[in-house]
């Protein structure tokens, strides 16, 4: 499988720019709810960004955020809530509200900085959910 590393400094960018279109829109919330475990770090820096707090679980005026709506299916739970994510791709069944670029190849993954190079190795949700 492709690897696709994200530097620290390559996060920071993602993150202004999905920042950036949130503003953009003007919608105001009371405070960041991070998908676990991708969405948390992400959680906590939009948190210090946007100046709101970290949400333990999501309200009907938080922002839901996650690093990436691949498939969507941990998303697909989340209803009637804001969801911005780094990436999102073609095929997920979760479409976030707010998203800096695409993964267009199945076969690559994504790899954040709080990520083991080999996590994309590992057993996966559809392994289970198929």
């Amino acid at each position: 499988m492709k690897q696709l590393k994200i530097s620290c400094e390559q996060l920071d960018i993602l993150i202004s720019k999905l920042i950036a279109q949130i503003k953009e829109s003007g919608i105001k919330f009371d405070g960041v709810y991070g998908v676990p475990r991708g969405g948390n770090a992400i959680a906590l820096w939009m948190s210090h960004k946007l100046n709101l707090p970290i949400l333990m679980s999501p309200t009907n005026e938080s922002l839901v955020v996650d690093d990436i709506s691949d498939t969507g299916v941990s998303l697909q739970y989340i209803k009637n809530k804001k969801i911005a994510t780094l990436f999102s791709t073609d095929w997920t069944i979760t479409k976030p509200d707010w998203f800096v670029d695409k993964k267009l190849n199945k076969e690559e993954w994504i790899v954040f900085p709080w990520e083991n190079e080999d996590e994309g190795k590992q057993t996966t949700i559809e392994a289970f959910i198929n």
